[in-house]
């Protein structure tokens, strides 16, 4: 005899082990283990690979996840028990984001830019199914938030690494060293990840449900991560935070807060003020041997911060229990939540910072360019974003001319290219919302919001449960993600995004429910699940070989890039018959890709062979037609063969009246002469994606 409870369980006394998350099963447990450190291993696989921005990473990553989704529809008796209402309206918004996505490719110039942007939402759809069919327990969501934050808090300690001791942990040449962004390689979504991290420490520390030494650990870890959010000098970031702090506190009003801000503020503030102090640190090149030994001390203050922190939340735990041990700490939470409330509003008022903000605001939207500052600290200051709304305006101005297709996934930077007001290389709107619009119409936009709201208000009913500072800090980080978004190109960025959907996969589940087995007159306890469709065996195959065929764009293109890159490599070292193979290989795995055309296209020219570099580059045009890069290649080619360079020339200048490369090339072919056109085509830069 069984008896399904149907109302939401008591609160649980603290886990006191992975145990309790997991399965007895051996398969099952291991099983049940890989799914909950998808979040934390997509955040350490993207962040140590550029961010994921670049195709291989991002593919490799959502091929690997298909996989794993068809061996769970083959092996779990019930592979889609964990699939709530709420996940499955976010599934399906996303799955047709990627379908409407991979179809803007019919009227786009570019058919492999749709394809790779699919690939990219795939990910996301792929992380939010595969993490989200297992059944939800509290138990198992507390250890994927925990897996994230700590996965986010290794890549910012290696991050601020690099910045207080640069003699020890010096980054590559290409990376940009004025603001903090490796491994990831933007600032910005190096902060926002800080920022997330620091939020879900804060609630860690904050929390009755988790031990004490997790409190300690998280109370220790925010020093490290403020430290590394004020170094990116991002003040997206840093709203965004601040905005998902709030949330968090408001709404999850944690019993053990006055502990966890006991520890974490006085620690934070100290090691915020000595990073702030060494101003050489602050400057464009803060990699000298004076700027190293600041960092060092830097480095010695944040270890000592985080030392303490951790210190005062473990000595807290006499208040934590004095706290936990009484039955109605909400009779005095809201009063002291409207007084700190309060007390906020008159502070602000005091400091005339409403109309602080209103400069600031009109700053920002008047679009007027900032005077150049070589203290970076002074960013924090000053709201001006003019390249911000020229990126906009572009994105906008697309959106009016095609309102419901938009230019075609993956086309931005073309349209920057032709309508950009400067000679600034910009290849995102940096604004997930406009260059929906720009890119894919009011539908793209409709489904990404649908996705977006059907995660953040299953978060939200979530959050008014029993375990509501759990639920409110992922509402929490979930609200500063998706305002951060409207700011900056996160999407592109899977290190900051792929955790979104896999930890909201996870919380947005079907939860688990209680069943008592009555065996040989003695209760036992189990953990079940409502009804749900088990599929049958021809049933699983199917599904199981539709996942694999799934996973065959992603792998594609993967493939593709490790090819295409080795050949850009051979090229850039004059190995022309590496370069050749490597093209021709990449392309025969990937035909809608241009790139690799274009590699062959240069190296047949610097071989002799004329007529198959212009064919070269005619397949690489045909296949993205509005890259002016292809235009430019195909007027130094011809140049270099003799023929008439100048129509494919004034071609890439339309294209790109700004380039620098487009302008030299209508100078430098400008005359009637093929002996000139030759001589001048051996010095012509090359133009290589």
């Amino acid at each position: 005899m069984a008896t399904i409870v149907d109302r939401p369980p008591a609160p649980a006394a603290p886990a006191r082990g992975l145990r309790a998350a997991l399965p007895r099963h051996g398969g099952a447990a291991l099983a049940t283990g890989g799914l909950l450190l998808i979040p934390a291993a997509l955040t350490l696989h993207e962040s140590f690979n550029a961010g994921g921005f670049f195709v291989g990473a991002p593919s490799l990553a959502a091929a690997v996840l298909a996989l794993a989704l068809g061996l769970r529809m083959l092996l779990a008796e019930r592979p889609f028990a964990g699939l709530s209402r709420a996940t499955r309206v976010c599934a399906a918004a996303l799955a047709l984001l990627a379908v409407w996505t991979l179809v803007s490719a019919a009227w786009s110039h570019s058919p492999a830019r749709a394809v790779l942007a699919f690939d990219r939402t795939l990910l996301y759809l792929l992380a939010l199914v595969t993490a989200g069919s297992l059944l939800r327990t509290d138990a198992r969501l507390r250890w994927a938030v925990r897996g994230f934050a700590a996965a986010a808090v290794i890549v910012c300690t290696t991050a601020l690494a690099t910045r207080v001791a640069p003699d020890l942990f010096p980054i590559a040449p290409g990376v940009a060293s004025d603001r903090l962004s490796f491994p990831l390689t933007y600032w910005n979504a190096l902060g926002l990840l800080a920022a997330v991290a620091l939020v879900l420490c804060v609630h860690l520390a904050a929390s009755e449900h988790e031990p004490l030494v997790v409190r300690a650990i998280a109370a220790g870890a925010c020093p490290v991560l403020a430290t590394t959010l004020y170094f990116t000098f991002s003040r997206g970031a840093l709203a965004a935070g601040v905005a998902g702090l709030v949330v968090y506190l408001a709404v999850g009003r944690p019993r053990l807060v006055a502990g966890a801000l006991l520890a974490v503020a006085p620690a934070t503030v100290v090691a915020i003020a000595v990073a702030y102090d060494a101003d050489l640190l602050a400057t464009t090149d803060p990699t000298t041997s004076a700027a190293a030994s600041q960092g060092h001390r830097v480095a010695l203050a944040v270890l000592l911060c985080a030392a303490a922190a951790a210190a005062i939340r473990w000595l807290a735990a006499a208040l934590d229990a004095r706290i936990v041990s009484r039955d109605g700490p909400t009779r005095w939470a809201r009063p002291l939540a409207a007084a700190c409330a309060a007390g906020v509003i008159v502070a602000a008022l005091a400091l005339h910072v409403p109309g602080k903000v209103e400069t600031q605001y009109h700053r920002f939207v008047d679009g007027k360019p900032a005077t150049a500052q070589a203290d970076l600290r002074a960013r924090f200051g000053n709201a001006s974003s003019p390249q911000r709304i020229a990126q906009w305006r572009v994105a906008t101005r697309e959106f009016r001319e095609r309102p419901l297709t938009g230019s075609g996934a993956g086309t931005y930077d073309v349209l920057w290219n032709r309508h950009r007001p400067d000679g600034s290389d910009v290849v995102h709107a940096h604004s997930l919302y406009l260059q929906a619009l720009a890119e894919l119409g009011v539908p793209g936009l409709a489904l990404l919001a649908v996705a977006l709201l059907a995660l953040l208000g299953g978060l939200a009913r979530l959050a008014r449960g029993p375990q509501r500072p759990l639920y409110a800090a992922l509402l929490g980080v979930s609200v500063a993600w998706a305002l951060h978004a409207a700011v900056d190109w996160d999407w592109e960025l899977p290190a900051v995004t792929a955790w979104l959907f896999a930890l909201g996969g996870i919380a947005l589940a079907a939860p688990a429910v209680a069943v008592r087995r009555q065996e040989r007159g003695l209760g036992v306890h189990a953990v079940g699940a409502r009804p749900s469709w088990s599929p049958a065996t021809p049933a699983r195959v199917l599904l199981a070989v539709g996942a694999v065929l799934l996973a065959a764009t992603p792998a594609l293109a993967a493939l593709s890039q490790v090819r295409l890159d080795a050949g850009v490599a051979a090229l850039k070292q004059g190995d022309c018959g590496r370069a050749i193979r490597q093209g021709l290989s990449a392309t025969s795995v990937m035909p809608p890709r241009p790139e690799p055309w274009e590699v062959i296209g240069y190296c047949d020219a610097r071989l002799g062979y004329s007529a198959l570099a212009e064919r070269a580059f005619d397949n690489a045009i045909r296949l993205d037609r509005d890259n002016w890069q292809l235009h430019y290649g195909l007027a130094v080619v011809r140049a270099a063969a003799g023929a008439d360079p100048r129509p494919a020339a004034r071609e890439a200048l339309r294209l790109n009246p700004r380039g620098e490369l487009p302008r030299d090339a209508v100078r430098r072919f400008a005359t009637g002469s093929p002996a000139t056109w030759r001589a001048r085509a051996r010095s012509a830069p090359f133009a290589v994606q």
